[in-house]
């Protein structure tokens, strides 16, 4: 069964799906950029029938988490390194395996060739890679900066089916699922997407480019790497330089998919618990 955790790490409030919270084995599920925790409850739920104890935390900003007191200094990845470490102490966590889905990913591939190397027992990337290609890079955050209300849950359930399609089939109740948990009410009673708009500042058109090629390659434990073949943020060209890089690494191609995978199919969850296994 998930619990709900809310853990104050570095001072800010991290809101926390808890499974298994006895278990020996650690997985740590980290979502993307514009989303939250609620992503990873069917990888969790079959993670902990398997004896896992999962931690899938809301970052700053994000879902029932804190939201950033100053938005430059904190919606980085300087910050949620340390969050993550933090959260790591409070559930006395000594090794792990991290799922990351887009920034997840990113900061999985920070930590595990950091602070986090000697840990580190396997790492999976969902529809990342150690670049991001800028036209991609453009269209996620011009989208994460608009934040139109609605009147009505369904109305903006609609606009969650059109930004949120490239994650993979779903049915309707699967589709209002994912819209009650990322929406929040206004004072006036409309609904909005559940994040703090400014989550987007450390990728705006000033930032420089992400490049994570090195700590790519500086990445000890095994990796898992999943994609999207229709993804825009995870190209065909990334794939093919990080498969030269670690012939090993596993690749899992979804053709129904683009950025990202949504991690709530059976044949996106089972490798992925075969995998960490």
């Amino acid at each position: 069964m998930m619990e709900h955790a809310f853990i104050t790490p570095n001072d800010r409030e991290l809101h926390v799906r808890v499974w298994n919270p006895s278990a020996d084995k650690t997985v740590v599920c980290w979502h993307g950029l514009a989303r939250n925790s609620h992503d990873f409850e069917p990888l969790g739920d079959e993670l902990a029938k398997q004896g896992y104890r999962v931690l899938a935390p809301d970052t700053i900003g994000r879902g029932l988490s804190q939201w950033a007191r100053d938005p430059r200094e904190e919606y980085h990845f300087g910050v949620y390194s340390e969050l993550a470490l933090g959260l790591l102490d409070h559930f006395r966590v000594d090794r792990l395996s991290w799922v990351g889905t887009s920034m997840g990913g990113l900061l999985g591939m920070i930590l595990g060739s950091g602070p986090l190397q000697d840990r580190l027992d396997r790492l999976v990337l969902n529809d990342v890679g150690p670049a991001l290609p800028t036209d991609a890079l453009r269209r996620i955050t011009e989208y994460v900066r608009e934040t139109p209300a609605f009147d009505t849950l369904s109305a903006f359930e609609e606009r969650i089916r059109t930004i949120y399609a490239p994650f993979g089939p779903r049915n309707d109740v699967s589709w209002r699922d994912m819209a009650m948990a990322c929406s929040r009410r206004l004072p006036d009673g409309r609904f909005v997407t559940h994040y703090d708009p400014d989550i987007v500042g450390q990728f705006d058109e000033s930032a420089p480019a992400v490049d994570l090629w090195d700590q790519f390659d500086s990445i000890p434990c095994p990796l898992m790497l999943l994609h999207g073949t229709q993804s825009d943020v995870l190209t065909g060209e990334i794939v093919a330089d990080m498969r030269a890089r670690k012939p090993s690494m596993e690749l899992l191609q979804f053709d129904d998919c683009g950025h990202a995978p949504g991690l709530h199919l059976a044949d996106h969850i089972e490798p992925v618990v075969r995998f960490i296994g």
